[in-house]
């Protein structure tokens, strides 16, 4: 297994490979946030993580297109910048919003209204790409798998209240709690410590079990929209279970196994000689 991963680090640079996964998460994201609030017309502020998706995607791309321009790069993180306020505002939106009127139960403001969850998926994401682009190595390694780790808690954090709504009726709708906590847990002890290959082996298969789960959990979401209908009800795909909730165990299985992909010689060669590049350009600039 390591020798493979290797071979795969060899073979495809881990900086583009990792934005270029990010990328697609920017693209499934704004797809998602176009079902949950094509409901409400997508109106208004529901338009600002819509606009924002693709800008990001666009962000990345640039980067990785020009990967030596300084400006580029800052542009590159001012927009990945934005995608943690655009996470931490929507956030406080539908907090906001399941609020209303009045005094509202917990159970209101949590469960029955909007996921205040699910917009800090723009957080995560931009933190991940940045945190992909800015360091490298073990550092890069360390910090990545502590925010998939982190990932899997949201992933629970929102089954558990998506759930919660039928009171966890039936009662395998309790499941993906326990693969999501145990992923996170394995992505907490590998960022902190070196771990043997044993460990590693172990690690995959439990982000193999997540996988299993979410594509699982989709099967059963889709199943029970279609529940007692004879043609597809495109509405209630849109808006009675999401549909695309459980493929973030998914997404968050691959970004956890390439957060631990080994880095290559040559792109360890090449990224200090940019440094010694850089540092030679400050010496001169120092000197004039």
């Amino acid at each position: 297994m390591r020798n493979h991963l290797n071979r795969l680090s060899s073979a495809t640079n881990k900086t583009v490979l990792l934005l270029g996964v990010m990328c697609l998460n920017f693209l499934f994201v704004g797809v998602d946030v176009l079902m949950a609030h094509s409901q409400n017309s997508v109106f208004r502020l529901a338009l600002i993580p819509l606009i924002f998706s693709p800008f990001a995607v666009v962000a990345i791309l640039a980067r990785l297109t020009f990967r030596t321009s300084s400006v580029v790069r800052r542009a590159f993180q001012g927009v990945m910048w934005l995608g943690v306020c655009v996470g931490v505002l929507g956030t406080f939106f539908h907090l906001t919003g399941n609020a209303g009127a009045g005094q509202d139960s917990l159970h209101r403001l949590l469960v029955e209204g909007s996921p205040f969850a699910a917009p800090i998926a723009f957080a995560g994401i931009s933190v991940y790409a940045l945190a992909s682009e800015h360091y490298e190595g073990a550092a890069r390694r360390s910090r990545l798998l502590t925010l998939v780790g982190l990932g899997f808690l949201g992933a629970v954090l929102a089954a558990y209240l998506d759930h919660a709504r039928l009171s966890f009726v039936p009662g395998y709708t309790l499941i993906p709690l326990i693969p999501g906590t145990l992923a996170a847990m394995s992505c907490f002890y590998l960022a902190r410590r070196p771990v043997t290959t044993q460990e590693t082996h172990l690690y995959l298969y439990v982000l193999g079990l997540s996988m299993l789960v979410g594509l699982l959990g989709f099967c059963f979401h889709v199943l029970g929209d279609l529940a007692g209908t004879q043609d597809i009800v495109w509405a209630r795909l849109l808006y009675r279970n999401p549909v695309l909730g459980p493929l973030l165990f998914c997404d968050l299985a691959v970004l956890g196994a390439l957060s631990i992909l080994p880095e290559s010689k040559a792109q360890e060669t090449e990224s200090n000689t940019v440094r010694a590049g850089v540092k030679d350009l400050r010496r001169e600039g120092q000197t004039v």
